[in-house]
Parts: structure tokens; sequence; C-alpha cells
């Protein structure tokens, strides 16, 4: 009976440890939910653009219609890559979650999956630094089709 009741109280010790553990990637979830909120916000604001240009673009002589059609193919553009940056800021937060539930899982079960962890929160950390040069190329290329325009 005592045997048991030690094996009950280490494993709740080992679950509280792990949600300790567990907080500091719940923050670096808020932080990417945050990233995903500004990524649809210039997503939003580039679609809304290119319809204002395609609206231009009906009754433009034939100089100003290249115009446009350059503008647009850098919005083009821009929404590539800002929704590439979204994907990656996606998978990120997948990675991350993922990283909670096996923290969980091995303290349930008793494994370690240590090497688990680490690889799966160098892969979210690799797709999030992906999101963020996706992210500063497209305001790159809205600032420089702003200077152009």
């Amino acid at each position: 009976m005592v045997q048991i009741l030690l094996v009950v109280s280490a494993k709740a010790g080992n679950l509280a440890e792990t949600i300790r553990l567990a907080v500091t990637p719940v923050f670096l979830l808020a932080g990417i939910s945050g990233l995903l909120g500004v990524i649809t916000t210039r997503l939003g604001r580039i679609i809304d653009r290119a319809r204002v240009i395609k609206a231009r673009d009906i009754g433009a002589s034939v100089a100003e219609e290249r115009e446009l059609q350059k503008e647009l193919l850098v919005h083009r553009r821009r929404m590539n890559l800002a929704a590439q940056a979204f994907t990656f800021a996606a998978i990120s937060f997948l990675l991350v979650a993922t990283v909670v539930m096996v923290l969980f899982l091995s303290t349930l079960a008793s494994i370690d999956l240590t090497p688990l962890v680490a690889g799966l929160f160098v892969l979210a950390m690799g797709s999030l630094m992906t999101a963020v040069v996706l992210l500063l190329r497209e305001v790159q290329l809205g600032s420089l089709a702003l200077r152009n325009f």
C-alpha cells in the first residue's frame, strides 16, 4: 500500500513539473496567435487593395492599364508571401501544441520522449523563423511598391 502511494505521489510530482514545463510553450502559442492575426490583417488589406485596382482597371487607358497590371502583380506576390507566412506560422503553432501534448503523454506514460520533444521544438522554431522571414519580405515588397507607385 505504501509503495502504491509513493508511486502515485511521484506521478503527481512529475505531472506538476510537466505543467510547469508546458507553461512556456503556451506563452509561445499566444505570441504565434498574435502573429497569425497580423498576417491575416495584412492579407485582408492586400486583397482589398487588389479589388480597388481591378475596379480602376475598367475603362483605363492602355498606359494606365499597364501600370495597374504592374501594381496588381506586386500585390499578387505580396499575397503569396503573406499566405506562405501564415502557413508556416500555423505549422509552428501546431508543432508547439504537439510539444505540449507530448510532454503530458510522456509524463502520464512514464516514457522519456525528450528527443521527440526537442525535435518538434526545433521544427517549430524553424517554421516560425520562416514565417517571420516571409512576412519581412512581404513588408519590404509593400514598402517598395508604395515608393514606386
